[in-house]
């Protein structure tokens, strides 16, 4: 298995639907779980490319029931314990030796009480989790920051090329705007770690609203550098730091 095509920073071409709720799950179950190079966050697309037996089984058992499986950060020496639900959308394409190109996206979090290695595939039981609902002093906070992390993500997507609708972000809640602000490629693997992990949606809209802003100063910055260097008027280098 590996992951798919790397996909545009705001995935354009994909419909924001997939940033929507997934289904809420209670208590203790058990998944499959994948081990990958990539965090999955909440409403974040997955593109795979399944080759291995182990997860064509796992794969095929999930299709047939309908069920979610588990995406794992594998650090190169050890699997971390919180994940994220991934729910196939659909089967792109199939080949003879049972290989398949898939679409995921990511739906709720979950922590990791036991890891099960009595089938091909590894399985492990989990529990779902969610953020912290904000105190009643900080709703307003909350609030604010919302509005600064949508206009930091429109100025970003200007920078990169692209257009995204007010409206729609407007339309998120509070943690699933946080979520699809840090699904952008500004932040580490190691960075969208952390940020799954933390159970407040107010600390992780404001470190991304933060990385975004600075992400894009350094675009522009970059755009006239580059305007700069192209003229022939060496002087308005000077320009750059005015």
């Amino acid at each position: 298995m590996k992951p798919g095509k790397r996909q545009p920073k705001l995935w354009k071409n994909l419909p924001f639907d997939s940033f929507r709720k997934g289904q809420y799950f209670t208590g203790v179950m058990r998944v499959p779980v994948f081990p990958l190079g990539v965090v999955l966050l909440p409403r974040m697309p997955l593109p795979l490319h399944i080759f291995e037996e182990r997860y064509q089984l796992m794969i095929n058992r999930c299709l047939e029931e309908a069920h979610p499986f588990g995406v794992l950060f594998h650090t190169g020496s050890s699997i971390l314990k919180i994940g994220c639900l991934a729910q196939i959308e659909s089967v792109i394409n199939r080949y003879n030796d049972g290989g398949m190109d898939l679409l995921a996206a990511g739906t709720e979090r979950f922590s990791v009480s036991r890891f099960h290695d009595d089938k091909p595939y590894l399985e492990a039981e989990v529990a779902i989790f969610h953020d912290e609902p904000p105190e009643p002093r900080n709703e307003a906070e909350e609030i604010s920051a919302a509005q600064r992390a949508i206009h930091h993500l429109e100025q970003f997507a200007r920078a990169v090329g692209y257009d995204i609708d007010r409206t729609i972000l407007n339309n998120l809640d509070h943690e699933e705007l946080s979520f699809l602000l840090a699904t952008t490629d500004i932040f580490s693997t190691e960075e969208k770690q952390r940020l799954l992990e933390s159970r407040s949606t107010l600390e992780r809209m404001e470190e991304a609203s933060r990385a975004l802003q600075t992400s894009c100063q350094r675009r522009l910055m970059e755009h006239r550098i580059r305007k700069i260097l192209n003229k022939t008027d060496t002087e308005d280098l000077t320009n750059l730091f005015n």
